[in-house]
């Protein structure tokens, strides 16, 4: 943890020699007063402790928002608690060697700016080389993201400007001038990030404003200024930004008045040497600096969440109508006042706080001071790196033997209920398919009998509630795992479960999906003898699943609604892919050819460059890249097929990044809590993926590694391959056995604790 004193000690004389140009390039501004200071030191110490709160964050947003906070509270002399530095780089450190043992890009914009400014070699935090992802330019798809490269290129030093970086600058210069537009403001090319799409950007650029893009693109060229392209393209930027300006001296994000463009265009300023007084930034009296100052508050209400003062944006939620001015403020953006919950002439706008932004604002301008006893920063420790090769059937065993574990100290359930829902028996018959899907279709028989009867003890204890023997109450996903138990869905209990599947006015279109997956799942000939027509029941889903596609090939479940949809909820890759996998076996249909077609290049057109698939968030999502593994499967598509590989990665490579050693396959790395303190995230939040969609991903990687990965021209499909490796031996078998006791366990144990969480 410790570097030599003498190297310790030239670092930080460098860096607070350094201060005065590193935080601001601007003249000396005398208009820093006690007010400003007093905000000040309030934010700093705010800022400060929520990165000491989520440092430990999984989530590469959370990473990053620390990181430029960081670099902040550095460059100003902020009092920040003893350690407070050397812990952040050891959190830094650690995520770095989590990332590479996963196996994923691990690029954090500002990390290299960061620790070049605490005097740190950023060719080697603990073992890490900074540079290391710039060496991969390609998998940055953000234009933000590719200006924080340019930036981080800049602050590298004489390391960032070898040979070796030379093509790169130049392509990240190009880059960004071709965003400029003749307005001079610079507009997204890439794609768009989640709030743009939530707000109608996209679909409508010219209503809005690029007031943090336009600045933080003119901050980014501000080092090549000799350049007569440059120049002239940041004189452009600069001219825009003042026609801009409002006359609070704030800027627009979006529509609506916004600290993080007013943080931007402070930081802008002082890159520039622009003073903050200049008379192309100061409307009605006012500067960029009152404008963001408009937006800090010492207290908010008293019984409000901390931390309830610093600077804030309206937490405004968007709402889309379709046609004209259809983007709309959400009434859910009303909060009532905590001393006066039960008046709703109290109602005020939601606020989320914003003090990293601002802290970055009012660093910008704040004179440099050395402050007394500011912190060091030393080297942190290698992170327990491992190698990132996955030995699929040992991860099996080992789930195998923590799931046993768990069913001896765990809930099983006792099966005394009156009433099992509708739900709870779908999710029951799901992890029965995936049990029966590892074993190649084939249950032991002892296996088989034991979960007969369950199901027959639970849907005869329900039946009368869910069906009546009469109603058509549809559980998705039964038929296919009573027909893996070698049951009989027409007559379990007294009871016809075939009946719902013909009649499709009686469920939820929704479950057209899986309800066509439990109708393909009865041979035909069941289903002549039952008088029904196999081929017009599958055009009838069809259609009913048809409906939700879009032009552009996605499935939407709000593609046919004309009324209220909430816009972020797009990009429904999983849905996507869940859809297709259905279809799959009537794509001799020419029209759901087509459709899958249309389909296939959506989701090709979506990959993200580490060949995983975006979740509704626009980041990598584990359970949208396991849907898209098995319509591939399902479609007997290769994993190498250029359509579904992105900068030399596949499906399957990018799902052997969503593993974590000690915590199994994550949903998602966006993880607001330590990896360690899972339990600490309220249950819909819950990141893990349940077990049988551990199972189904091992199943898949397990396949891929062994170069089986689809139909292997004898008609086997993934699961027949592995599940006959496993049974081969009697250990195999016995590992079988035991899989299936307790992902049935576990499944049921998940369940116990929701419930228990949420009491």
């Amino acid at each position: 943890m410790k570097r030599q004193l003498t190297r310790l000690l030239t670092a930080l004389l460098a860096v607070i020699l350094l201060l005065p140009v590193t935080a601001q390039a601007v003249p000396a501004w005398d208009g820093w007063t006690a007010e400003l200071e007093a905000a000040y030191q309030t934010v700093s110490g705010l800022v400060a402790d929520s990165v000491s709160e989520s440092r430990d964050y999984l989530s590469a947003a959370r990473q990053e928002t620390n990181t430029k906070a960081v670099y902040a509270l550095w460059v100003s002399g902020a009092d920040v608690p003893e350690g407070f530095y050397n812990e952040y780089l050891q959190a830094l450190a650690d995520w770095l060697a989590l990332a590479e043992q996963r196996g994923r890009y691990a690029y954090i914009p500002g990390a290299l700016r960061t620790v070049a400014a605490m005097g740190l070699d950023v060719t080697d935090l603990a073992g890490h080389d900074l540079l290391e992802p710039l060496r991969r330019p390609e998998m940055v798809e953000a234009d933000e993201d590719r200006l924080d490269m340019l930036l981080d290129l800049d602050a590298a030093g004489d390391a960032g400007k070898t040979d070796e970086f030379s093509v790169l600058r130049e392509q990240l210069l190009t880059e960004a001038l071709a965003r400029q537009q003749d307005s001079g403001e610079f507009r997204y090319t890439s794609q768009w990030p989640a709030e743009l799409k939530q707000k109608g950007v996209a679909a409508e650029p010219d209503r809005f404003d690029y007031i943090l893009l336009t600045a933080k693109s003119a901050q980014a060229l501000a080092p090549y200024q000799s350049r007569p392209e440059v120049k002239a393209a940041i004189e452009k930027a600069v001219s825009y930004l003042s026609m801009q300006q409002l006359d609070s001296g704030g800027f627009l994000r979006f529509g609506e008045e916004d600290v993080e463009e007013d943080a931007a265009v402070l930081e802008m300023l002082a890159a520039l040497g622009i003073s903050l007084t200049d008379e192309r930034f100061t409307k009605d009296g006012h500067t960029v600096l009152d404008g963001m100052m408009g937006w800090y508050q010492e207290s908010y209400f008293d019984g409000a969440p901390a931390p309830g003062q610093g600077f804030y944006r309206h937490d405004i939620l968007w709402g889309y109508r379709g046609s004209g001015d259809a983007w709309y403020a959400s009434s859910s953006s009303l909060m009532s006042d905590p001393d006066a919950p039960d008046d709703r002439g109290k109602a005020v706008e939601r606020r989320t706080y914003i003090n990293e932004a601002g802290l970055i604002g009012l660093c910008s301008v704040r004179p440099a001071v050395a402050v007394a006893g500011t912190p060091s920063a030393s080297t942190p420790e290698k992170g327990n790196r491992q190698d990132n090769a996955i030995d699929y059937s040992e991860l099996l065993q080992a789930q195998s033997a923590d799931y046993a574990q768990k069913l001896a100290e765990g809930y099983y359930g006792d099966g005394n209920s009156t009433i099992v829902s509708e739900g709870a028996l779908s999710h029951l018959a799901k992890e029965i398919l995936s049990m029966s899907e590892v074993g190649g279709g084939k249950l032991p028989e002892e296996q088989r009998a034991q979960l007969e009867s369950l199901v027959e003890m639970l849907s005869g204890a329900s039946g009368e509630y869910l069906m009546g023997r009469k109603a058509n109450t549809y559980s998705p996903v039964l038929v296919q795992a009573m027909k893996a138990l070698d049951m009989d869905p027409a007559d379990v209990n007294g009871m016809d479960f075939l009946a719902p599947l013909t009649n499709l006015s009686a469920m939820d279109t929704a479950e057209y999906r899986e309800a066509l997956m439990d109708f393909d799942s009865v041979d035909a000939s069941m289903w002549r003898k039952r008088g029904v027509d196999a081929d017009t029941v599958v055009d009838k889903y069809a259609a009913g699943i048809l409906q939700y596609q879009t032009a552009d090939g996605q499935f939407d479940p709000y593609a046919s609604y004309s009324g209220i949809v909430t816009p972020i909820l797009r990009d429904y890759v999983q849905y996507t892919a869940e859809n297709v996998t259905a279809l799959a076996p009537h794509a001799d249909k020419e029209y759901i050819s087509k459709a899958i077609d249309r389909a296939i290049e959506y989701l090709s057109s979506v990959q993200l460059s580490d060949g995983s698939f975006p979740g509704m968030t626009g980041t990598s999502n584990g359970e949208a890249t396991l849907a898209v593994l098995e319509m591939m499967e399902a479609l007997g598509i290769s994993l190498d097929d250029p359509r579904f590989v992105k900068n030399g990665n596949t499906a399957a490579d990018a799902m052997k990044t969503f593993y974590v050693d000690g915590v199994g396959f994550l949903s998602s790395f966006e993880v607001e809590a330590p990896l360690d303190d899972l339990g600490s995230l309220p249950v819909y939040a819950d990141p893990v993926m349940d077990a049988s969609a551990a199972v189904s991903a091992l199943t898949y990687l397990q396949a891929a590694e062994n170069g089986k990965f689809g139909p292997d021209g004898k008609g086997n499909s993934v699961f027949e391959i592995v599940g006959s490796a496993l049974t081969e031996t009697p250990l195999g078998a016995i590992l079988l056995a035991v899989i299936i006791v307790v992902l049935l366990a576990f499944g049921m144990i998940r369940r116990y604790r929701r419930i228990k969480k949420e009491q």
